[in-house]
């Protein structure tokens, strides 16, 4: 059976999750622990499920979803793997977390792969497809579970609400077609979890973002 955890990291509040079989497989979406405490508590949780992370997937580079990429060699060889588009703002996390004030604990490790748009990954009997997002970075993604009918959305939709775009690389014009050409495409049912705050459906951000018309 698989099962969903979901952790809260760091000041900026991101959701960490991991996607896993009991005593089996996992994945594990955006590392955003900042610092070997939040990060014992991912081994923790590992140690208590006897569950094995697989792959370590990123929906985009920004500092505080990348906290823990470093610390993660520490305890698990998985590969860490992200979109092409945005390994230069994964290699900068560090600069760019210190200049907002938050200490950056390690270093950031280079990537084992790219992401690539409908790529298809599989952990023992979980499987997630790769969809490309560029709006709130060129290289955000999005992580599509079709067995549990679940989107992770990272910082590209939320409940009521989009993913900024008035960062370097940012686009609103571009959010706004990846959202309707790749998410909202998704059966209504679907499950938003989102990079930051609570989780929606994709029937209901149809219904009533106001941000995005469907």
């Amino acid at each position: 059976m698989i099962k969903l955890k979901q952790f809260v990291f760091n000041p900026l509040q991101v959701n960490a999750w991991l996607v896993y079989e009991e005593r089996s497989s996992a994945i594990l979406i955006d590392p955003s622990f900042m610092d070997l405490e939040e990060c014992s508590v991912i081994s923790n949780y590992m140690d208590q499920t006897g569950i094995t992370i697989e792959f370590v997937i990123n929906t985009h580079g920004h500092f505080d979803h990348v906290f823990g990429t470093g610390m993660l060699r520490n305890f698990t060889n998985a590969p860490i793997l992200i979109h092409e588009n945005d390994l230069q703002l994964m290699y900068m996390a560090p600069k760019v977390a210190r200049s907002f004030g938050f200490e950056f604990v390690g270093t950031i490790p280079e990537p084992d792969g790219f992401l690539k748009h409908k790529q298809k990954i599989t952990a023992g009997t979980i499987d997630v497809e790769v969809l490309h997002v560029p709006g709130h970075s060129q290289g955000c993604v999005a992580f599509y579970f079709p067995s549990m009918a679940c989107l992770f959305a990272g910082d590209t939709l939320f409940a009521g609400s989009i993913g900024r775009t008035d960062l370097p690389e940012g686009n609103y014009e571009q959010i706004i077609r990846s959202i309707k050409e790749q998410l909202f495409t998704l059966p209504d049912e679907t499950k938003v979890f989102p990079g930051h705050g609570p989780s929606t459906t994709i029937g209901k951000e149809k219904q009533s973002n106001p941000y995005v018309g469907a």
